[in-house]
């Protein structure tokens, strides 16, 4: 007799995936002896655009690479419903094995223009009995999926801008407010990967929602996030594509968002207003902040992509008095950092820039120590992803390899985010 399962995804460095799987035995389990062997999981992927549709190939993968399969059980334990651990009760979390290389347990993929959600279902089936104080398990198959909850995104919200032109959507995570103080607003630029339909992409393709945890929330003193989505490309100068012209067709309605959101949610702390994005987000932060410079308090580009020879000298002046904190990698062979980051980072500082800092990473590599290369060395990303490190507020040295510092002490640039104010308003 089939039983239920539910899923919790979590978004790792490489995205969301399914790492935890909840079964409902009903039946009693204190006392259950428990291990990874008595459980096979099989996964099969479906697009939600439709049985006939078929994937691109991507980054040498064949169009049905990571599609069906068997996942990894690498533990188990009696939970709650929530897959909390518990010393008895009817249900048991699976922790499964998750990897950068490994996409069975995605809950998204890239469909030849942006990241989108796919159909997750599993198969878990039992393959060795259970003995628990009540008696012995055997035999039992769970297919019937109560759903899939993503850790943190219980906490996002969704909204939309009706621009005239361009309209956007946007997910939102606003803080506890009962304290009747302003709070920052960190904003957030996605990639061109997380463009679309689907808003929530655009915090959860990546590792945004680490913005909301409480390690980074205690930084601010709660912070609001706001990740608004293109429906195109932040990089869009009309024809729907990339564009390498330096324009954008949405830094109108962009700018009327951020106004709008600002004014809808009086808790927000106008002197406290943050901005930044990863490469096609990246291009769009350099724009917002030449666009309205006096707006922000700092801004974080990252691998950013606005061409150094689109940015004039009235323009570099113009934000000579920002924060800013440009993350790069030297690997980057997306958005090559002589052509973009580099120049216009030493313009900045020969405007006079004090506030303006760079973190040039020789590489992206794995800093969790889960994962490693076959020579035991950590495991190598992409040199454009450069986000990385930043989302995970490990970025700390300068463009000399100095140790970025406020009043003599060394910071995270997510530290020295929230230390930033509006110039006016600084003492």
């Amino acid at each position: 007799m089939s039983k239920h399962y539910s899923t919790i995804a979590k978004v790792f460095d490489f995205g969301p995936h399914i790492n935890k799987i909840i079964l409902n035995t009903e039946c009693e389990l204190a006392g259950a002896g428990l291990s990874p062997s008595q459980f096979e999981v099989a996964v099969t992927r479906t697009s939600t655009q439709g049985e006939d549709f078929v994937w691109p190939q991507f980054m040498g993968a064949k169009p049905d690479d990571s599609m069906h399969g068997s996942r990894t059980v690498t533990g188990l334990y009696v939970s709650d419903a929530d897959g909390n651990p518990a010393q008895s009760g009817t249900y048991i979390t699976l922790e499964m094995y998750c990897h950068p290389m490994q996409g069975l347990g995605s809950t998204i993929r890239f469909d030849g223009h942006y990241n989108v959600s796919v159909n997750v279902d599993c198969v878990i089936t039992q393959k060795e009995p259970i003995r628990t104080d009540a008696g012995t398990l055997e035999g039992m198959v769970f297919d019937r999926n109560d759903g899939n909850k993503l850790l943190y995104g219980d906490l996002l919200r969704t909204g939309s801008f009706a621009h005239p032109r361009t309209p956007l959507s946007y997910v939102y995570y606003e803080p506890d407010t009962s304290d009747n103080n302003r709070h920052p607003l960190i904003i957030w630029l996605h990639g061109a990967g997380e463009g679309g339909m689907e808003p929530a992409i655009a915090a959860t393709g990546n590792k945004v929602v680490n913005l909301i945890s409480p390690e980074i929330q205690q930084y601010f003193g709660g912070a609001y996030l706001l990740a608004p989505q293109a429906p195109t490309y932040w990089m869009d100068d009309g024809d729907g594509e990339i564009s390498l012209s330096g324009n954008s067709i949405y830094v109108d309605a962009l700018d009327k968002l951020i106004t709008d959101f600002v004014e809808t949610h009086p808790s927000v702390d106008q002197n406290r207003i943050y901005i930044g994005g990863c490469s096609n987000g990246g291009f769009m932060t350099m724009k917002m902040i030449l666009h309205t410079p006096e707006r922000f308090a700092a801004a974080f580009p990252v691998c950013e992509a606005l061409a150094d020879d689109r940015i004039s000298d009235e323009a570099i002046r113009s934000i000579a008095h920002l924060p800013i904190w440009f993350t790069h990698a030297r690997t980057d062979t997306v958005v090559n950092p002589d052509q973009f980051v580099i120049p216009t980072y030493k313009r900045l500082v020969a405007a006079g820039n004090s506030n303006v800092h760079f973190t040039f990473w020789d590489k992206v590599t794995d800093a969790t120590g889960l994962y490693q290369a076959e020579d035991g060395a950590p495991f190598e990303y992409m040199g454009h992803w450069s986000w990385i490190p930043m989302l995970n507020n490990e970025c700390t040295l300068d463009y000399d390899q100095t140790p970025v510092t406020l009043d003599g002490t060394p910071v995270t640039i997510l530290e020295w985010m929230a230390a930033q104010k509006k110039r006016n308003t600084q003492e």
